[in-house]
C-alpha cells in the first residue's frame, strides 16, 4: 500500500496521471463531493487525464502530502489548491486500488 499511496502523491505533484492510473483495479469506482456522480475505471481515466491536462495548461500546482486516515485508518492525501485542503482516501485489494474517495473532510 505505501508505495500505492506514495505514486498517487508523487502523480498529484508532478500532474501524471499514469502514475494513478497503474494501480487501478477494473472494478475502480471513484466518488468526490464535486463530481455529481460515481465514475468507473474508464470514466476516472479519462477524468482524471483530462484533469491533470487542464491544470498543467492553466499552470496550477497542487500541494500534495500524504497524512494519517482517522476515518478509514492507515495513510490518505491531503491535497490543497489555493489554500483549500480536500483529502483523497482509496482503498487497495489484492494490491491494486478498488475505491477512490475526494472529500473535504
Amino acid at each position: 500500500m505505501n508505495n500505492i499511496i506514495e505514486d498517487f502523491c508523487v502523480a498529484w505533484q508532478m500532474l501524471d496521471a499514469e502514475l494513478i492510473i497503474k494501480h487501478l483495479d477494473d472494478s475502480f469506482v471513484y466518488d468526490s463531493q464535486w463530481v455529481f456522480e460515481s465514475l468507473d475505471c474508464n470514466g476516472y481515466k479519462d477524468y482524471i487525464r483530462g484533469k491533470f491536462a487542464t491544470l498543467k495548461k492553466n499552470g496550477i500546482r497542487i500541494t500534495a502530502s500524504i497524512v494519517e486516515d482517522p476515518y478509514w485508518g492507515g495513510q490518505m492525501l491531503m491535497l490543497g489548491q489555493n489554500g483549500q485542503s480536500s483529502y483523497y482516501r482509496i482503498k487497495v485489494k489484492k494490491g491494486k486500488v478498488i475505491k477512490g474517495d475526494l472529500c473535504m473532510f
